[in-house]
């Protein structure tokens, strides 16, 4: 029994002190950021390895179509093929690399706005497969044949009561939505910034030009 009072006592001078104390409160507002950050992190390796796995899949589909006429490379064929698609069903989808942009800008303004952010600054750049398979000069990973690499860089007041459910819709969306980074400060006012990257699968007759165009300039 004394133990219970003694518990009860110290919860209550807790509660007591949060109340009394506004940054106590947002100290323990940004730790509870910090460890939601280690999953966001988590949820962008495994964004990541399924990335990894779908350029690894087209560099194999393309060294099965040159043997598909040898009868024990036809199931192997098939099965990477369905494979890729599962993948690229996961993949955003426009005709130009002008609506990719327009279409995720559209999309994270609409999840902003449901979530009710406060002062929201959002920025959007594509990317298109300019330097084939090689890496970006910011050091990003290659960008595979086909996508076009679409980044956003969305900042808003931190509250944590509207940025988890935001996270939460951004992680259950039927379309892949990588988080490369988070950052939250608490001062002078709490702030967050989140840079997200989504890839489209470009039309066949988009990056068949493409390529001619890049050809032609060879």
């Amino acid at each position: 029994m004394a133990t219970t009072m003694i518990v009860n006592q110290s919860i209550n001078a807790l509660l007591t002190e949060l109340r009394a104390n506004p940054r106590l409160r947002w100290g323990l507002w940004i730790i509870a950021g910090v460890l939601w950050l280690y999953g966001v992190l988590a949820l962008h390796d495994a964004v990541q390895t399924k990335r990894d796995s779908y350029l690894v899949l087209i560099q194999r589909v393309t060294r099965l179509q040159g043997t598909a006429t040898q009868g024990e490379w036809s199931k192997r064929l098939a099965e990477a093929k369905s494979l890729q698609l599962n993948l690229e069903s996961r993949l955003w989808r426009e005709s130009t690399i002008g609506l990719a942009e327009a279409t995720f800008h559209d999309w994270l303004y609409q999840l902003a706005q449901q979530a009710s952010l406060g002062n929201v600054q959002l920025q959007v750049a594509a990317q298109d497969d300019v330097s084939g398979q090689k890496g970006t000069a910011n050091g990003d990973a290659p960008i595979a044949s086909g996508l076009w690499r679409v980044s956003a860089k969305l900042s808003f007041d931190f509250n944590p009561q509207s940025f988890y459910p935001l996270l939460a819709q951004i992680s259950s969306h039927e379309k892949k939505v990588s988080v490369e980074s988070l950052v939250i400060r608490s001062m002078p006012t709490p702030k967050a910034e989140l840079l997200l990257v989504a890839y489209f699968l470009r039309p066949p007759s988009v990056a068949s030009t493409e390529t001619n165009q890049r050809n032609d300039q060879q």
